[in-house]
């Protein structure tokens, strides 16, 4: 469909949030991610407690081997000894605790961070794919929050927490010597402008790497999706000679980005090790020239090693530090561009129409508009079915009169309130709808039939299967009501499917039910138990619409709306429309149903 002139995108979307970001490590600012982390102080307290218990105890190895070379070999005493090798003991113990309980928690941390969040994500996440807004090149935003889940429960993040321990390292070499802080000031600072060329040398290949691995994750997904028709048609060479293309560039990517990381982290490596054997020389140098005892050597070394080493494991986990980063900017703009929704007030449960007012709807995703100016009224126990010619729009209007598809202008209304008032957990109970493409879960019959409702009781999932004549067809399963259906419900045909998916619409007897096209894949026994499941429903006050082009399905309506390139060409009762749309009285009735429907 062409897009309509007089339709602008301000005006068929809600403006975007603007996002703001703060310079700080490059992290777009999000208060619910800042909360989700922050938002339990005391754990962060805690952090940074064992933080400075645990650097505090890495004093100990340098301590004992100062007083070793400078106190009990001179003194050669024994005593002496014995009691330092009890107290560095101890020392070391308690430092092996405390790095294992920190670890312990940071683990916990990470999960707890997922957690918080992992609602607020499905729920991103649902609306989406509804809407169609998802890039097929951007990882999805569960990926994003456990990758950040995963990187809060690395070393990664204690190596922040001790890199302001580096400073008092620093501050007791310039107390052993000013010449040994200046050569390991000298070393940090180095290692600084290390981490800074890594990041700037890879950010932008991991996030092209990031990209490659989602469409790589798409493709293989929908090959997955398709292995019926893909081994049927003989297709399998050419999805292959695809997945190898995708994995070439992916690998290809991956490739350069190892290359370099790995670079970084050896001559990181062999420079720490110059570093110790040049501390080793100034400490020598200084004994010589009697500045230093001999236990300064030992000990200034350690304390070279130590200061320098929370850069060194930044450096190893920069790769991890690039990838929750660019998570983080990507999630926190997915929380932004989509609120929390606010609670609404409970409204009581539809009853007498609905109406449909000037509707607009445009194609998910895009600006194309798929039909336009839609208006309508039907009331309780009304039936209406919507035909006309393939692409006019009905499936579309079907989604938009449900609330998949949030209209662009005009509103749908259930006993006068829009769709939008409603909580969708709440109106969803009063709807029943039935997808042209139909879906069923991994569960059993009676889940799918009470959508997966842990309070939905056993009468009521066969008061709804028996609504949709379907009843005998469960029965007849191997475990009945109990029988696993698999993925996607692929252990039943596609008639059994419809009709269970019927059982599903019908459930707890909604008011306003809309079915696709639901009798595409049915036999003339699924027919009668579909027109069955329509006249039940209109005689206790639903409004049923229907989208069909077999003439069986339209025996029980009362109401058509005929569409023809997204404009209503007519409204109103069957025997007054079916004269229009084929002619005039003269066909027989099947005639005229059959002709309408495939308008």
């Amino acid at each position: 469909m062409a897009a309509l002139p007089f339709l602008k995108t301000k005006e068929l979307h809600a403006p975007v949030t603007q996002v703001k970001r703060r310079s700080t490590f490059g992290l777009t600012y999000s208060p619910e991610l800042y909360a989700a982390i922050s938002g339990r102080k005391g754990v962060l307290a805690i952090f940074l407690g064992m933080s400075a218990l645990l650097n505090v105890l890495m004093l100990s190895g340098a301590i004992f081997m100062l007083l070793v070379y400078d106190e009990v070999l001179p003194g050669r005493s024994v005593p002496s000894l014995v009691g330092l090798v009890i107290l560095v003991i101890i020392a070391f113990a308690f430092q092996a605790i405390i790095e294992h309980l920190r670890n312990q928690l940071t683990a916990q941390c990470g999960a707890i961070f997922e957690k918080s969040l992992s609602d607020r994500v499905f729920g991103i996440m649902h609306a989406s794919k509804l809407r169609g807004t998802e890039r097929r090149d951007a990882p999805l935003p569960s990926r994003d929050l456990d990758l950040l889940g995963k990187f809060l429960a690395s070393p990664g993040p204690m190596a922040i927490f001790d890199l302001p321990w580096v400073m008092l390292f620093l501050a007791i070499l310039f107390a052993f010597h000013p010449l040994l802080g200046l050569v390991s000031l000298a070393g940090a600072v180095i290692l600084v402008i290390l981490t800074v060329v890594t990041d700037r040398m890879t950010m932008s290949q991991i996030d092209i790497s990031t990209r490659r691995g989602a469409e790589r994750g798409t493709y293989l997904e929908s090959c997955r999706r398709n292995a019926e028709v893909i081994h049927a048609l003989g297709m399998r060479q050419y999805a292959l000679a695809g997945w190898n293309r995708f994995n070439e560039v992916y690998h290809g990517t991956n490739a350069g980005i190892s290359a370099r990381l790995s670079a970084m982290r050896t001559f990181s490596k062999t420079f720490r090790m110059l570093l110790q054997s040049l501390i080793l020389a100034c400490g020598a140098w200084l004994v010589i020239n009697d500045n230093a005892s001999g236990g300064v050597i030992i000990a200034s070394t350690i304390l070279s090693s130590r200061a320098l080493a929370p850069i060194e494991i930044a450096i190893g986990q920069w790769r991890g530090f690039i990838s929750a980063r660019q998570a983080w900017n990507r999630l926190a703009d997915c929380l932004s561009n989509a609120p929390n929704a606010v609670t609404e007030t409970e409204l009581p449960i539809p009853s007498r129409e609905l109406r449909v007012e000037s509707l607009v709807a445009v194609a998910p995703g895009t600006q194309y508009v798929v039909f336009r100016d839609i208006s309508f009224r039907l009331n309780a126990g009304d039936a209406m079915a919507i035909v006309g010619p393939s692409g006019s729009g009905k499936s579309t209007l079907a989604s938009t009169l449900v609330g998949i598809i949030p209209p662009a202008r005009g509103t749908v209304r259930l006993d006068g309130a829009t769709l939008s008032q409603w909580d969708s957990d709440t109106i969803g109970a009063h709807i029943g709808y039935l997808p042209q493409d139909i879906e069923l879960f991994d569960g059993s019959v009676a889940q799918n039939i009470a959508r997966f409702n842990p309070e939905a009781s056993s009468p009521e999932i066969i008061e709804a299967a028996k609504d949709a004549g379907v009843h005998e067809l469960i029965t007849g399963l191997p475990e009945g009501y109990d029988t696993i259906l698999g993925s996607q419900g692929r252990n039943l045909s596609a008639g059994q499917r419809q009709r269970i998916a019927l059982a599903r619409a019908l459930f707890r007897k909604p008011f306003l039910v809309v079915l696709d096209e639901p009798n595409s894949n049915l036999d003339a026994v699924g027919d009668f138990a579909l027109n069955y499941a329509i006249a039940a429903a209109r005689e206790r006050g639903a409004i049923v619409i229907i989208v069909a082009h077999r003439p069986s399905a339209l025996s029980e309506i009362c109401k058509l709306l005929w569409l023809d390139q997204g404009v209503a060409r007519a409204f109103g009762n069957k025997e007054d429309i079916l004269p229009k749309l084929t002619g005039g009285p003269a066909q027989t009735k099947a005639g005229q149903i059959s002709s309408a429907a495939n308008m």
